[in-house]
């Protein structure tokens, strides 16, 4: 099943389709009256009778097409013409198709009155000795007020299939006007199915889109030449012998790339093995018959390539039906792959188009007139049929190249998500390993130690806070960064707030000068902002000269947008730590060099950092030339 933006193209395509055959049938139901009352054959085993033998012959009547295959005899029509009505056209025009016959040969008794014995049309003629303009063979034979007998000869190469009609000129003109309307159609439609492929097969580069465009404009060749366009437009430069050979060459290619279209494109199925071997066969029996062409059997080639075209379909038509059945879960998840339904369709379709044209080629079935287009009829709606599946292939292998895509794109950003992660439990197994050794060999100390003052005391309470300042930071982080965090907001007084920290702490009396506002209130999570004071006064303190002091200033302030806030501003002079480096100052697990002989985790101000943005609020490292300082804008 397609979806419905395909049934929309396949129902366009149908509708083109069908406006071709209603061309076609509008010209063949307007035909101009043909004047020949009947139609008689003998055929000349030996190819060597003269006219006179041939006019004495027992001739068998037929009716439409003359169709006797491939034969190496020659054949003689004895044709009855109507009488002309008095004051009627004083010519008829005998036009003869197809244009591949290579040559007919005219005897009319009435140009023997006049001293023409005979005279020649065909492939193997000149174009420029057609006797009236057209894209078929022609001849112009006298109008008689009684009906009389004309003869033509036939002796060709390929197919003896030939249909013949005697017109007045004035309707010949008619109905050549409208078979060049349906074959301009015809055409149109095919050069419309190549670009659509060829479009296609530039974007996607596919394999079986490209030879179907190779194909299909060998396919595009064949048919102007099969209606007559190469003598047209190539006569003055070519002899006829190498339209002939060109001709017969773009017979063979035809077929052999339409098999090795088919081929490819049946490979990507789960096919048995003497599905295989059959479709190879018909490769090389197509090069075969390519093989003879050279060699110079052009009769034996082209009546192998006839039932080559037979055969294979049918051919086709069974390895198709072998094709497992693709569910429609498959189709539209997994799959390159065209339907199997789709492709039984084409071949059926396929092979009861061309048996119209390959059983009268073979001399198997009588000709009609739709025998003479039938090998055109299959390469317009095998073509359009296979260019609708084919664009529908195309899209669906887009689509999924986007999905895979998009798949590969996820896919890395997972990865590098993980590998980030791995990182950072390295970094901070490393970071722990380095940071913990320390105090715990001072509790380890500590304990070995036999006397237990006051003094070892005090190493093994800030060895334990050390410790507990450590994986706070840790807690902190994997609360922010690697789980889900959700802020406490309530209304805090952070002057009063600040006042109360700063007391709390021992070293505030000796080096913390505060300059704080009354009554800054804002909205905000208490835990966060207490987080991210002691964060930057810590810093401060610890990286900071211990000889000088740590400013700490809170004032309101608005920010460069205009919103109101309040600003936390923290400052000291450089210590033994140095500056930080400004483009990582606020990386995770970022530590200057010469902060590596103090304990830390390198997450204080990275966490302090994604705090405030989470908050609304933005902190900004912001140094002058002699203090470093850290500014915390939040809003109010």
């Amino acid at each position: 099943m397609f979806s419905q933006r395909s049934w929309n193209i396949l129902r366009r395509l149908q509708i083109v389709l069908w406006g071709v055959l209603w061309a076609w049938a509008s010209v063949t139901s307007a035909m101009a009256q043909d004047h020949i009352s009947q139609k008689a054959l003998w055929t000349d085993v030996s190819g060597q009778a003269s006219f006179e033998q041939a006019r004495s012959a027992h001739y068998t009547p037929y009716t439409g097409v003359l169709s006797k295959g491939f034969t190496p005899h020659v054949q003689w029509i004895r044709l009855t013409i109507d009488a002309v009505p008095v004051g009627g056209p004083d010519t008829l025009v005998l036009r003869i198709r197809p244009v591949f016959l290579d040559e007919i040969t005219l005897f009319d008794p009435a140009n023997h009155a006049q001293g023409t014995t005979e005279r020649r049309t065909g492939d193997a003629t000149a174009v420029q000795s057609t006797e009236f303009e057209s894209l078929n063979h022609t001849f112009v034979i006298p109008a008689q007020q009684q009906p009389r007998e004309v003869w033509l000869r036939l002796s060709t190469t390929s197919t003896q299939l030939m249909h013949v009609e005697a017109l007045f000129p004035r309707d010949m003109l008619r109905d050549e006007h409208k078979l060049w309307l349906f074959y301009s159609a015809l055409l149109a439609v095919l050069l419309s199915s190549l670009v659509w492929v060829l479009m296609a097969w530039l974007q996607d580069r596919e394999v079986v889109n490209g030879i179907f465009v190779l194909r299909q404009t060998i396919l595009l060749l064949y048919t102007a030449s099969y209606l007559g366009y190469h003598r047209l437009l190539l006569g003055d430069w070519l002899t006829p012998i190498s339209h002939n050979i060109a001709y017969n060459w773009l017979v063979l290619l035809t077929t052999g790339l339409s098999f090795t279209f088919e081929y490819r494109l049946l490979s990507d199925y789960a096919l048995p093995r003497w599905a295989h071997w059959m479709m190879r066969g018909l490769l090389a029996t197509s090069a075969a018959a390519m093989m003879l062409l050279i060699f110079g059997l052009t009769r034996e080639a082209l009546n192998l390539n006839m039932l080559l075209n037979g055969v294979g379909l049918l051919t086709m038509l069974c390895v198709s039906s072998q094709i497992k059945s693709t569910t429609l879960g498959e189709l539209n998840t997994a799959t390159y792959r065209l339907p199997k339904s789709s492709l039984v369709l084409y071949y059926f379709s396929s092979i009861t188009i061309l048996a119209l044209s390959v059983l009268p080629s073979l001399g198997l079935l009588s000709g009609s007139l739709l025998s003479l287009y039938g090998i055109l009829f299959y390469g317009l709606i095998s073509g359009g049929f296979m260019t609708a599946l084919l664009i529908l292939r195309s899209r669906r292998l887009a689509n999924l190249r986007v999905e895979e895509a998009n798949h590969l794109f996820l896919s890395r950003q997972q990865l590098a998500v993980e590998q980030q992660r791995r990182q950072d439990q390295t970094q901070l197994l490393s970071m722990l390993m380095h940071e913990l050794k320390t105090p715990l060999a001072i509790i380890d100390m500590a304990v070995s130690t036999r006397s237990h003052d006051g003094r070892t005391a005090s190493y093994v309470s800030r060895a334990v806070s050390t410790i507990k300042d450590i994986l706070d930071r840790c807690i902190q982080t994997d609360r922010l960064v690697e789980r889900e965090f959700k802020l406490q907001m309530g209304t805090v007084n952070l002057s009063e707030q600040l006042t109360q920290w700063l007391q709390d702490r021992h070293e505030a009396q000796q080096r913390i000068v505060t300059h704080i506002a009354p009554n800054l209130v804002l909205t905000s999570d208490l835990q966060c902002l207490q987080i991210m004071a002691n964060n930057l006064i810590d810093n401060a303190t610890r990286h900071g000269d211990p000889q000088a002091p740590v400013w700490v200033s809170l004032q309101p302030a608005k920010s460069a947008d205009g919103r109101s806030g309040i600003v936390l501003a923290v400052r000291n002079q450089p210590g033994p730590s140095g500056r930080p480096d400004p483009e990582q100052i606020f990386a995770k697990y970022y530590r200057s060099s010469g902060a590596q002989r103090q304990s830390g985790t390198g997450l204080g101000l990275f966490l302090s950092h994604n705090l405030a943005a989470q908050m609304g609020g933005e902190l900004r490292y912001t140094p002058d030339p002699d203090d470093i300082q850290f500014e915390l804008w939040l809003p109010t």
